[in-house]
């Protein structure tokens, strides 16, 4: 079954963005991604060769096996090199990643199984149409995400591998605040379509905007810090430093805004790029919490890019 179809039925939570996942529902009532559940599908089976042998009671116990590092600790160390695009990343690490290399059934690589690794291992270059990365995934206490940890989040780290393995800082036992990373290209693969509902589109926010205000009845706005707020539970970044501003749509049912909430955004990004975040609110404050989600997605984004070779690198392979 390819990604979205997976996507569109494992998802279900507040607002409906997303379906619940048997066996893999977090206690937030925040909804998730099904990549989640796809990212996470399986764990590391057991070796019985490690096991300490039966022997005569007059020998001395056998010392406890030692956890041995997967077949492919040193490829996802030394990281995946990704193409989306024109951009070109190298991405360390995450268990919870799945890039979708075509539009069919199963042209997909997902990282949580063997598979998936081998496929990605196996070339110098993927060329995926999307990237999408459940963060809290991650955060499981059991399966690959356990074994990724031991792995991996040893040591300092660059800041894209220390932010994937402890995320924002938070008090023990508070799922993350951004859930979900989704990177796509939107002029060769509708990424959207990878999940149950969609980010707000900033194009048609304009044409919506400039409708009403030429009508003579522009939409109410109200400050949210770096954020204006619009009806229907829309943040708008305020004096972007871009073009694109991050634009937000929240399971908000009006003014003022009370309890923590599940919020959806879009992110225009250099080299054509679209960023999809979800990211929930662990206070009324959605304006704080968007610019953070924000900010912390720059961050691995920007770790991913300079990791990444020089753009003279062998032929992309397909990924297939």
């Amino acid at each position: 079954m390819e990604a979205r179809e997976r996507i569109g039925l494992a998802a279900l939570g507040t607002i409906g963005l997303v379906l619940s996942v048997s066996g893999f529902v977090l206690h937030s009532p925040a909804p998730q991604s099904a990549v989640m559940a796809a990212a996470m599908a399986g764990t590391e089976p057991s070796n019985p060769q490690l096991a300490p042998a039966a022997g005569p009671a007059s020998q001395p116990p056998t010392p406890a096996p030692v956890a041995q590092p997967t077949p492919y600790a040193d490829c996802l160390r030394k990281g995946i090199e990704v193409r989306l695009g024109k951009t070109s990343l190298r991405v360390s690490g995450p268990s919870a990643l799945t890039l979708v290399t075509g539009e069919g059934p199963g042209e997909e690589i997902n990282f949580a199984t063997k598979a998936g690794l081998e496929r990605a291992c196996s070339q110098p270059e993927v060329a995926a149409k999307a990237f999408v990365l459940t963060l809290e995934a991650m955060d499981k206490p059991f399966g690959v995400a356990a074994s990724w940890r031991a792995e991996f989040c040893k040591g300092s780290g660059d800041a894209a591998s220390r932010f994937l393995c402890s995320g924002e800082e938070r008090k023990n036992g508070v799922s993350r605040s951004l859930v979900t990373v989704g990177l796509y290209e939107p002029a060769s693969f509708q990424g959207e379509s990878l999940f149950q509902s969609k980010a707000p589109d900033l194009d048609n926010f304009k044409v919506w905007k400039e409708r009403l205000t030429k009508a003579g009845t522009p939409p109410p706005v109200q400050p949210d810090g770096d954020y204006d707020i619009y009806p229907g539970g829309i943040w708008l970044e305020r004096d972007a430093r871009s073009a694109a501003p991050f634009l937000v749509s929240c399971d908000v049912d009006g003014l003022p805004v009370t309890g923590p909430h599940y919020c959806v955004g879009s992110l225009g990004l250099e080299g054509g790029l679209r960023a999809r975040l979800e990211f929930r609110t662990m206070t009324p404050g959605i304006g704080r919490e968007a610019a953070a989600a924000a900010a912390n997605f720059r961050v691995l984004l920007a770790a991913w890019q300079a990791a990444a070779p020089p753009s003279a690198t062998a032929p992309v392979q397909s990924g297939k």
